[in-house]
């Protein structure tokens, strides 16, 4: 008996199975991105998804690594037909290769759900199942999260970054109005393809890690069940990180754009004067200029 999920089935009516897509953005990973494939496509896992019927793939969006992350990819593609690269001339950032990435899969690959997952190893594809039967159970947005019971980030992250990741969060939540989700910034998630098609990815006009927090505004404001698993976050231990000080502005100013106007629709609903109109209207201005 097919069991019944709540926005659509999962099942596909031609053979019963799931299609899932992977989307990993990379730029010089190529320390990395062999290591990533393998525990993906591990014997246990390829067991665990033939146990659910999950056919799954996985896109990659280079942007043009100058380290040969591309020709790792291509390499091993010879001998793995799920594996699919996108290549793009320039670097502009993660959230741009997550919208370049989703819509390309969302036409090509067509699947049933999507992930968002780092290249440097930091999540564990031992994961991926237990988020999976979340969306099975009935969730439309799984995030892989640091931050609640079972969750947690390395023992050697200093004060620094743990200082950054923590306010980055608590500022999300708080400047959203995000009270139920605990983990806002991490990049571990599955979601349905049903909901994801609902939102206009061009429009988000995002190009930093910031996309990580509009996706999920997106996903609250399209009323999502959005559901937590707990995931221990590792560090990457080849390479270096791509996070620089522009994401985070980028960060604060679209995160105080997107609140900033939620609340003013919060306002314009309530019955206000003309002259406050008139204010709101020249905030609204200024704001877009951000």
């Amino acid at each position: 008996m097919v069991a019944k999920f709540k926005n659509y089935c999962l099942i596909d009516e031609l053979g019963g199975t799931i299609r899932v897509s992977m989307i990993i953005p990379t730029y010089n990973e190529s320390l990395n991105i062999k290591k990533l494939l393998d525990s993906i496509y591990d014997k246990k896992h390829l067991e665990e998804y033939k146990k659910r019927n999950i056919d799954m793939t996985v896109l990659m969006v280079d942007d043009s690594s100058p380290d040969g992350t591309a020709e790792v990819v291509k390499e091993y593609q010879k001998n793995n037909s799920q594996i699919y690269l996108l290549i793009r001339q320039n670097k502009e950032g993660l959230g741009a290769a997550y919208i370049h990435g989703m819509t390309h899969a969302l036409s090509t690959i067509k699947p049933h759900i999507l992930f968002e997952m780092d290249a440097d190893l930091s999540h564990n594809p031992k994961y991926i199942i237990p988020m999976i039967d979340k969306i099975r159970a009935g969730a439309d947005f799984v995030i892989g999260s640091r931050y609640i019971k079972g969750g947690s980030i390395p023992d050697n992250w200093g004060f620094s970054r743990k200082m950054i990741s923590g306010t980055a969060n608590f500022y999300a939540r708080l400047t959203l109005g995000i009270r139920n989700v605990h983990d806002c910034t991490g990049g571990f998630r599955a979601m349905r393809a049903s909901i994801l098609r609902r939102i206009d990815l061009q429009s988000l006009n995002i190009k930093g890690y910031v996309f990580q927090i509009s996706l999920l505004n997106e996903m609250v404001m399209h009323k999502a069940d959005i559901r937590e698993v707990p995931i221990a976050f590792e560090d990457r231990t080849n390479g270096t990180s791509k996070m620089r000080f522009s994401d985070i502005f980028e960060l604060g100013m679209v995160v105080l754009r997107i609140g900033a106007r939620k609340n003013l629709a919060r306002f314009s609903n309530t019955g206000i004067s003309s002259n406050f109109t008139d204010k709101r209207k020249d905030i609204q201005r200024y704001l877009i200029r951000y």
